[in-house]
């Protein structure tokens, strides 16, 4: 599996954990994309990757906080979902045959009820 598709997929279930979608900004980008190097990419995303890195690091922090946690906590509830949620399109753009791939480790579940429709 590609270290950079990995990173995306990691940082999207960040996203999709349970606490407010600024904390969950913050954490998807400084444990999973932060480090990322943008030639890991397919060339396609590069520059979406590029724009949301400055978008994500563009205030200057205060003593004791990170670039990403000072710009997060300037944006609105809307402006960190948007964020948010370009970091998953990014995955499904990058993802390629990954993103096609059925899991190995899931079973189909048949439904009691489909003998009743």
């Amino acid at each position: 599996m590609n270290a950079a598709w990995e990173s995306l997929h990691l940082a999207s279930r960040e996203l999709a954990s349970y606490s407010h979608i600024k904390q969950r900004l913050i954490i998807a980008y400084s444990k999973h994309l932060e480090e990322l190097d943008p030639r890991q990419l397919p060339k396609e995303v590069r520059a979406e990757f590029q724009s949301i890195r400055r978008q994500l690091t563009c205030v200057r922090p205060l003593r004791g906080e990170t670039a990403v946690a000072a710009t997060v906590r300037k944006m609105s509830v809307e402006e960190a979902g948007a964020c948010a949620q370009k970091i998953v399109a990014l995955l499904g753009q990058s993802g390629g045959s990954h993103a096609t791939a059925a899991p190995t480790h899931l079973q189909p579940v048949t439904s009691r009820f489909a003998a009743d429709a």
